[in-house]
């Protein structure tokens, strides 16, 4: 399991927010027990990654959707 203090280099460029994401991802992926390392850390940044830009398009603020 990793975490906000270890975590795979591959995952050291993204900010603090994307970081916390893709741990949390890989974390789950690594739960289930089907794909090796390699492949969870390279899915979990990608899924991050993306959910950041879908944060940013579509921010929520108070239970609020904002566009």
């Amino acid at each position: 399991m990793w975490t906000i203090n270890h975590f795979p280099s591959a995952m050291r460029s993204l900010s603090p927010s994307t970081r916390a994401k893709a741990i949390e991802i890989a974390n789950h992926l690594l739960e289930q027990g089907r794909l090796d390392k390699q492949n969870v850390v390279s899915i979990s940044v990608d899924q991050a990654r993306r959910w950041a830009r879908y944060e940013r398009e579509w921010p929520i603020t108070n239970g609020q959707l904002y566009a």
